[in-house]
């Protein structure tokens, strides 16, 4: 009979100091700090702009759970930190990081007390001009994939127009305007997240087919 151990508990316990050391070394630059390649513990707390000290506990941190490696007294990044958080060409997800440190993570500080009043807080809508860019930001990164997928996937050519309701930062019209030149679309969403939309979608050629960000 196989010994039983508290080692799952454990694991999902301490979930929270892998994420939160996730999220710290990405705003710091710890891995865009490695994207030309490996570096001393030296290199990086100067890279960083942080002390020594506190460069090789989030080093470390990154280490153990496998997204960096070490080689002596020097780190490189994994082939997944490299692809998705060193700033390179391609998906980058820390803004998605950043989303659910700054905006995710403190929401659910009070899960314990929606469960007991049987109630919750929403606070979308309420966003600072910050708050509301890191979330725009971090929804894009999460959802290109999906954004991705769909403009590839179904045939929008015989369509005029496409209107995306609560489409955020425009970034699934901007996917599908891309594949099909002959479309226009139109974005509606709230308040906040039109306006990160207006800037977003002011800086792409597909901006022009895209006449409306409707509140």
């Amino acid at each position: 009979m196989a010994e039983v151990t508290p080692d799952p508990i454990m694991g999902i316990a301490m979930g929270f100091m892998a994420a939160k050391h996730l999220f710290v070394a990405s705003e710091i630059g710890l891995f865009t700090g490695l994207a030309q390649g490996p570096a001393t513990l030296d290199e990086l707390a100067a890279t960083c702009s942080i002390p020594r000290r506190t460069a090789g506990i989030s080093a470390d941190a990154m280490v153990s759970v496998g997204l960096l490696e070490r080689d002596g007294e020097r780190y490189r990044n994994s082939e997944a930190a490299a692809a998705f958080l060193a700033g390179q060409p391609g998906p980058d997800l820390r803004p998605m990081l950043r989303f659910w440190n700054r905006i995710s993570y403190p929401g659910w500080l009070a899960l314990e007390e929606a469960v007991r009043a049987g109630t919750g807080r929403a606070k979308f809508g309420q966003f600072s001009t910050e708050e509301q860019q890191i979330f725009s930001a971090g929804v894009e990164a999460f959802s290109a994939t999906t954004a991705a997928a769909l403009a590839a996937n179904y045939d929008f050519s015989r369509h005029r127009r496409l209107l995306d309701i609560g489409g955020g930062t425009g970034s699934f019209l901007l996917a599908v305007l891309r594949r099909h030149v002959a479309l226009h679309g139109t974005l509606f969403e709230l308040p906040g997240a039109c306006e990160m939309a207006r800037r977003r979608l002011a800086g792409e050629p597909e901006g022009a087919r895209q006449p409306h960000c409707g509140v």
